[in-house]
Formats: C-alpha cells, sequence, structure tokens
C-alpha cells in the first residue's frame, strides 16, 4: 500500500476492514443510535466480555451509512498491540477508507509519526472515523500514550471508537469530565425482551413471553449465550421447556467460555478464576481465603480486565450468570475432591464476615448440615424460618434438611428440621424433631447453649402455643430469662424474636381476661413486628384489633383489620398459613356493622386457619361469635348450640365463660325461658350482665324492673361502649313507652353519637322496629346519623299505630326468615300442628319460633301478633 514501507510485511485485507454482515445478525436501532451520538464526539468506548456482541454492533453501525464521515477499521489480536504493527495496520486502514495524506512511517521514528499523522488528519474538513476492534494495550505502555496522544492533537477531525473487553489504558477520566468520551457498557449491549424475541424469530423459533423472560434472565442478555440458545432451540421438540432450562451448563456455553476466556488465562488466574465460582459473589479477602495469599495481587487484575466480572459495591464482585455456571461446571468436572472443601472455607469466612445467609448457603453446597443448623441456631435466625421476617432465602436453603441431618446428638439440626417441618406445614414432623430437640437440650448443663432453647422456646410458641395460661405464662417467662441472656449487638437487634415475645405476653393477657394489657403488649410488639415479615406484621395487627373488639373499641378495630388485609392474606411459607385473629377481629367489626353475610365468610376463614395453627382460646372464640351471629340473625337455638362446642379448657376462663354467659342470657330470653336467661345474666355480672338482665325484665313485660337494672350502666363510663349503646337505647325505648319523649330523646341520641363514634351498629338493628319509626318523627335526630342508620334499611312510610297506652309499639328485634313464614302461615288461621307439618318441623320448634315473634312484637296472643305484623307491614 502507498503509505507503507515497501519493506513491511503484507497486511492481510481482512484486519483493515470494515467485517462483512452475516445474515444472522439482527440490527439493533437504539445501539446503532448510541454510536451515532457518541461519534459526533472524540471518543466512543465500547467494552463487554466476550461473545457481547461489541464488533458486531460496530460493524452493523458502520454499513448503516449513518456514519459523520468515513470509517476506518482495524481488527487487533494481541501481537498487532506491538507499535510498530498497529501504526502499519492504522495507516493500512486510512488509506483503504480512501483518507488521504496519510504519512509514511519509518521503521523507528513512532513518534514522528504520530505527530504527522496528527497534523495530516486535524487538515481536514470533514471528520474521519477510526475504529480499533479489541483494543488492549498493557496499561502505561507508549502505545496506549501515542493513541491518546493523536486523538488530542487531531482536533475535532478524528473520531475514536474503542471496542475492548475492559476499560482501554487511556485518561477516561479526563474525557468524562469535559464531557467527550461516549461509553457503551456490557449492560448496554445486552438483548432486552424485544431483542430476544426478534433473534428467536430469525431463527424460525416461536417462544412464549415466559422462555424468552428466563432466557433473558439466565443469560443477562448476554449475545453470544443467546445466540447459541437460538440455534439449538430452532430444531428443538420443545424449545420453551429448553428455555427454561437453559444455563450456564450447557454443554455449547461451556465449551465457548472455556475457549474464550478460561484456557485463555495463565495458570494462576485459572485457578483463581475456578475456585471463586463456588461463591454467587466475592471480594479480595474471600479470593485469598479459597485461592491463597497470591490471589490478592491477582485479584486486582481480574476484576478490571475480564468484563465477566461484574462489580456491586463496596469492593463486592459477582461473575456474569452464565460464566459463573460454567466455571462451577468446569471446577466440579477438573477438581471434583476441592468442591466441597471450598465451600466450607467460604461459609466458615462468610460466618466471620458476611451476612449469615451467605455463610449457611455455603455450608448447605458443602453438605455440612450440622454446621448449616449451628450457624442458623448460634445466629438466632430462627425467625426467618417461622416466617416471622421477610428471610424466605434462609427457609429455601435448609428445606432440604434430610432426616439423617437432624437424627444427630446436637440440638441444632433437629431444631432446624422442625422450624422447616413447621413452615411447610407438617405439624406432626415438627413436633417429632422438637421433642428430639428438647430431650437433647435437658442433658445440658443449665447456661449451656441458650440461641437453642431459645430457638426451641420459640417454635414451641409457634407450632403448639399452650391453651392454659399457667403453661404459657411458664413459656413466656422462660423466654424473656433467655432472651436477656444474650447480648444485643447491632448484629442481633433481633426485632422479630423480640415482636414474637411481646406477642406472646399480650397473649397471656388476653388469656387471663385483661383485654386493655393485651392491647397494650400487642401494640408494644408492632414496631418491631413492622421489621418483620408480612406474616409477623398481620399477626400482631390481627391480635390487636381483636384486643379492640373485646373491649367494644370497634372503630379502632375496624381500623387495624384495614391495614392487616392490606398485607397478604395468606404467608409466603409452603403450608400458607392464614393468621386467625385478623379473620376473627375482621367477623367481630362486620358483626357489628351487621353485614351479617361477610362475617359469616370470615368466620369460615377463622376455622380455616384454626385448623393449619390450632389455638384453643381463638377456636373458642370462634364459636361465641358464631353464637352471637345466629342470635343476630334470630336462631336461639343454634346460638345454644354453638355454645355447647365450646372446649372445657377455654370454657374455664372465666371472662371467656361471662361472655358465653351473656349470649347464653340473650338465647334464653328469645327462646322463652325467662327464669334460665335471668340466672346467666345475673351469673355474667357487670354491665354487660346488667343489660341483659334489662332485656328479660322487658320481655317478661316488666318495664319498672328493665329500668332499675340497666340505671346504673348509664352512670358508669368505664363500662364498654357495647354495653353503654345497648343500655342507651333500653332507656330511651322505656322513655318512649312511658310517654317521656324527653329523655327517651336525649338517651337515644346519646346512644347514636356513641355507635357512630365507635362502628358500633348491630345494638340498632336489633331495636329496629321501634327506632325507626321515632327517628322519622325527629328528622333533626336521624339528620347526623344518617350514615349509621341508613344501612339497617328504609324508613317506613307511615309510623306505627301507637299502643293503648299511647306509646310506640315494642318491637325488640329483627324477624328471622323462618319467624316470618311461620306469621305468614299463621295468618292464614293455621293451628300449630298445621304449621309444623306445613314446614316439616316439630311442633315444640313451632312454639319457640312464636314465643320469639310475640317477644319480637312485644304481644301475647296471635290474633294481636298478625294485627300487628299488618301494621308494621310483615305480611
Amino acid at each position: 500500500m502507498a503509505g507503507i514501507d515497501a519493506g513491511r510485511a503484507p497486511i492481510s485485507t481482512a484486519k483493515v476492514c470494515v467485517p462483512a454482515r452475516h445474515n444472522w445478525v439482527i440490527t439493533r436501532d437504539r445501539l446503532m443510535e448510541r454510536l451515532e451520538t457518541g461519534t459526533r464526539g472524540p471518543l466512543t468506548v465500547v467494552t463487554g466480555p466476550p461473545g457481547a456482541g461489541k464488533s458486531v454492533m460496530a460493524a452493523s453501525w458502520a454499513a448503516t451509512g449513518r456514519t459523520p464521515g468515513p470509517v476506518a477499521w482495524v481488527s487487533l489480536e494481541e501481537e498487532d498491540h506491538r507499535p510498530d504493527v498497529f501504526w502499519d495496520l492504522v495507516a493500512a486502514a486510512l488509506e483503504r477508507a480512501e483518507v488521504a495524506n496519510v504519512p509514511r512511517r519509518s521503521a523507528r521514528e513512532h513518534d514522528i509519526f504520530c505527530a504527522q499523522l496528527a497534523f495530516a488528519l486535524s487538515g481536514r474538513l470533514a471528520p474521519v472515523v477510526l475504529v480499533l476492534d479489541d483494543f488492549r494495550p498493557p496499561a502505561g505502555s507508549d502505545l496506549a500514550r501515542d493513541v491518546a496522544r493523536v486523538l488530542k492533537a487531531a482536533g475535532p477531525v478524528l473520531r475514536l471508537v474503542l471496542t475492548s473487553r475492559c476499560d482501554p489504558p487511556l485518561p477516561l477520566h479526563r474525557y468524562r469530565l469535559t464531557g467527550e468520551v461516549a461509553e457503551i457498557r456490557s449492560g448496554d449491549l445486552a438483548f432486552d425482551e424485544e431483542e430476544i424475541r426478534t433473534l428467536l424469530a430469525h431463527h424460525k423459533v416461536s417462544a412464549s413471553p415466559a422462555s424468552v423472560g428466563a432466557l433473558r434472565e439466565r443469560t443477562e442478555g448476554w449475545a453470544a449465550g443467546l445466540r447459541l440458545a437460538a440455534m439449538t432451540m430452532e430444531g428443538h421438540p420443545d424449545p420453551d421447556g429448553f428455555a427454561a432450562a437453559f444455563a450456564g451448563d450447557d454443554h455449547a456455553v461451556v465449551d465457548y467460555l472455556v475457549a474464550e476466556v478460561l484456557d485463555a488465562q495463565p495458570a494462576a488466574i485459572r485457578r483463581l478464576l475456578l475456585r471463586l465460582s463456588v461463591a454467587e459473589r466475592f471480594d479480595a479477602e474471600l479470593a485469598a481465603e479459597l485461592a491463597g495469599p497470591e490471589a490478592g495481587e491477582l485479584f486486582a487484575g481480574l476484576v478490571r480486565e475480564n468484563a465477566f466480572v461484574v462489580p456491586l459495591e463496596h469492593g463486592w464482585y459477582r461473575y456474569h450468570a452464565v460464566l459463573g455456571a460454567a466455571l462451577n461446571l468446569t471446577l466440579r468436572h477438573e477438581h471434583p475432591a476441592d468442591v466441597a472443601p471450598l465451600h466450607r472455607r467460604a461459609a466458615e469466612w462468610f460466618s466471620r464476615a458476611g451476612p449469615l445467609e451467605e455463610a449457611v448457603r455455603q455450608a448447605v453446597l458443602a453438605g455440612d448440615w450440622p454446621y448449616a443448623s449451628r450457624l442458623t441456631v448460634d445466629g438466632l435466625a430462627i425467625g426467618r424460618l417461622l416466617g416471622l421476617s421477610d428471610g424466605r432465602p434462609l427457609a429455601g436453603l435448609l428445606r432440604g434438611i434430610p432426616d439423617h441431618a437432624a437424627g444427630v446428638k446436637e440440638p441444632e439440626p433437629p431444631l432446624v428440621a422442625a422450624a422447616v417441618a413447621l413452615d411447610g406445614g407438617d405439624d406432626e414432623a415438627c413436633a417429632a424433631h422438637l421433642a428430639r430437640a428438647e430431650r437433647l437440650l435437658a442433658g445440658l448443663p443449665d447456661g449451656h447453649a441458650v440461641p437453642a432453647r431459645l430457638t426451641a422456646g420459640l417454635i414451641r410458641l409457634v407450632a403448639d402455643c399452650p391453651t392454659r395460661y399457667e403453661d404459657l405464662r411458664d413459656l413466656v417467662h422462660d423466654l424473656d430469662r433467655l432472651l436477656d441472656d444474650i447480648p444485643c449487638t447491632p448484629s442481633r437487634e433481633l426485632p422479630e424474636l423480640h415482636a414474637l415475645v411481646r406477642y406472646a405476653h399480650g397473649l397471656l393477657e388476653l388469656r387471663a381476661g385483661r383485654p386493655g394489657r393485651a392491647g397494650a403488649e400487642f401494640k408494644r410488639a408492632l414496631p418491631a413486628a413492622e421489621a418483620g415479615g408480612d406474616l409477623q406484621r398481620r399477626r400482631c395487627l390481627g391480635a390487636l384489633a381483636l384486643a379492640e373488639a373485646l373491649q367494644g373499641g370497634f372503630r379502632w378495630a375496624s381500623h387495624l383489620t384495614t391495614r392487616a388485609g392490606q398485607l397478604p392474606e395468606v404467608s409466603t411459607s409452603p403450608a400458607g398459613r392464614r393468621v386467625t385473629a385478623v379473620h376473627l377481629a375482621c367477623a367481630w367489626v362486620a358483626l357489628e356493622d351487621v353485614s351479617l353475610d361477610e362475617a359469616r365468610d370470615e368466620l369460615d376463614k377463622v376455622r380455616v386457619a384454626n385448623d393449619q395453627s390450632p389455638d384453643g382460646l381463638l377456636a373458642a372464640l370462634h364459636d361465641l361469635l358464631a353464637a352471637r351471629l345466629d342470635m343476630a340473625a334470630g336462631r336461639p337455638d343454634r346460638a345454644l348450640t354453638a355454645l355447647d362446642a365450646i372446649g372445657e379448657d377455654a370454657a374455664a376462663l372465666p371472662w371467656l365463660h361471662r361472655r358465653m354467659r351473656l349470649v347464653e342470657a340473650e338465647a334464653r330470653t328469645a327462646g322463652g325461658a325467662p327464669e334460665a336467661a335471668m340466672k346467666a345474666a345475673r351469673d355474667a355480672g357487670g354491665a354487660e350482665g346488667a343489660v341483659a338482665l334489662a332485656r328479660v325484665h322487658l320481655h317478661e313485660r316488666q318495664p319498672a324492673a328493665a329500668s332499675r337494672a340497666v340505671r346504673p350502666v348509664l352512670a358508669e363510663s368505664s363500662a364498654p361502649a357495647t354495653a353503654r349503646v345497648e343500655a342507651w337505647l333500653l332507656d330511651a325505648y322505656l322513655a318512649y313507652r312511658a310517654d317521656d319523649r324527653s329523655r327517651g330523646r336525649r338517651s337515644l341520641e346519646r346512644a347514636l353519637r356513641l355507635g357512630e363514634r365507635e362502628k358500633i351498629r348491630l345494638p340498632f338493628a336489633m331495636a329496629r322496629s321501634w327506632l325507626l319509626p321515632v327517628l322519622r318523627q325527629d328528622p333533626e335526630l336521624l339528620r347526623p346519623h344518617r350514615r349509621l342508620i341508613d344501612p339497617l334499611g328504609p324508613m317506613p312510610r307511615h309510623p306505627p299505630e301507637p299502643d293503648p297506652d299511647g306509646a310506640p309499639a315494642a318491637v325488640v328485634g329483627q324477624l328471622s326468615t323462618r319467624e316470618l313464614e311461620v306469621l305468614r302461615l299463621l295468618s292464614r288461621m293455621l293451628t300449630t300442628d298445621e304449621i309444623a307439618a306445613e314446614m316439616y318441623i316439630s311442633v315444640n320448634t313451632v312454639k319457640t319460633h312464636l314465643k320469639s315473634i310475640y317477644r319480637k312484637l312485644a304481644v301475647t296472643r296471635r290474633g294481636e301478633a298478625v294485627r300487628r305484623a299488618h301494621r308494621y307491614r310483615l305480611l
């Protein structure tokens, strides 16, 4: 060529021309635009690992005709970075691109040639693009310095494009400061899903969106890996299945990477590359641990010069996913005996310097389950296995613990096996493993194995929470003592464990019948639970809502259940456990809001949740609430049956027994058994018992006795909100009945205000028949409380006819569907026997319905019941 001395060796045309475009290459417009924008400035650097598509991209762009000037292309190899060879190639490439006045280069005067070249290029009017493909001169070399000088001296004419596996040894920081360098990195070169679809379509492969996504994730968009996958999928009988399984251990990928990356490395670097493949991430210290002290010097060069090593942060790195898998497979093939010891060394290193999950992962990969179990228990990570925090990766790692590992003479493996079994829903296996661990712990001296003892107690609390107050008290006290014995450090703040123990304190107060103190404990647990997992947060919110509901605070309980409802209803563990307390509180809130269908749905969920995680107290509360729901639906016989289902242990709790007696009093009253109802009400005692007793007196048409019974509750500000609402309602009814409308209005207004504030609607629904007509006659009282009253149903168009004594008709509850059917047959003058035959029920059941109808309509005879039902348009 004209610009080269005649004595120089001939230059291959292939090295100084733009590579031909292959038919399998797809045009990636976003990268073409990046190069077009970059070549408006002096320097464009394209870096990426082998097979990332650097050369293909640059060649495709050069062929588009969107370049700012002629393109001179140099394809470099390692030996081409000698100055004499390199500048000959550059001169030849410029001449081939028809760049005029390229100077001749003498054999030894590189400095003079570079100056002449820069001068010749600076005199051009139009830019020229010089692409140096695979430019990798040694750092600090004369060649790197001369290229930088030429680029600077040539001015704006020379547009240099460098492709390389790592950053070229040019002063890139200066170009970055002045905004004169465009950088295209491996992340930019990675294929996105749309480009993957285009590539597969080019190979006539039809793949599902899930398969495209899997390929993108597994290859990280690496061009060569995708091309190899597409070639295989082209004739594959199950391309989607292949895409789902494709990884760095595919033989074609391994062969490519071994040839392009591994075999090109010196022996020491090759050894380091293979040994680091046992870790998902690494730094210089871990490299020295796995490959010896000499690895420290090699590590800096490895991460600088190998584009398959991806920087993370704070000095940490990882392999590109495909390379990591290929290297690990190569290590297992070439040095199988080294794999387990390397994983064990990595586990010990991470146990001292890294996150617990990584130490446990390495121990599991080493097959050392006892060590993995000790790391987990001593690291107090049991909360992550039990779903108390968002540590699901740890649960996934230990889920495969074999039975033989749990059978050792150390308590930690069976404890981990118990937690894994509990997380997976295998309660029987959990109990067996936990029993073995507790036997082993019993044989150790006091004060030893504190983390293991704490772990056993926590598993016991979650797996089989004691129903008896004394047993739970002893367990909670043991957990408190063990937590105190563990020093609190920044790495051992353990919010999820403290939240669980505080939650247990709340359960203890709940079993003692102190819902106020229980709520205070649950509130203390909540901030720590918020730092944990969804299950822990949902459990604390549900328990707190339940404590509020037990105190009649349904406004706050509703708020808490709404917050809990924003979290996943089912835990992410394989067992998918629900949180019983949340559904129980939701059912209670729904019942007080007179959303009976919703309450039934929530109670069904309570039953399912309690089957998954049995709790005698919550099961008893379910039955108690079911009985109250039956009463709201007008089924007192079913309410009594539900109360009978409550277990003896729970029924022995004084506060729960008292609540059962309250529901029983209501059911006995509705069933026409006033003496039994009075006994149950007096046995219950307190404000709620007084209200229940007043209802019995009212049913027996003893308004004076009812007024005396309810009067003390009206002055008791500490009584539960539900009791006060019902007391003011009863007082209002009695006042209206006595034609004391002024007192009736005052009492009714207080009931309405308190009911609306605390979101208590059920007592108003039960009094609907007399309440709505009264409010219709008093729009000033109704208007501010429409949100509370409107859901109860439309106002009657006409007020009911007054009783002979001038008081409004006394209707103390809404008739059920069965009662309305009995009333309809009654209006046809059928006898009790005929009604029983018509409805296919017993005569005694008909009599029970009649008593309830008479009570609700405040009548004593059939004819009067039919007439009043017509007045209220019930027929």
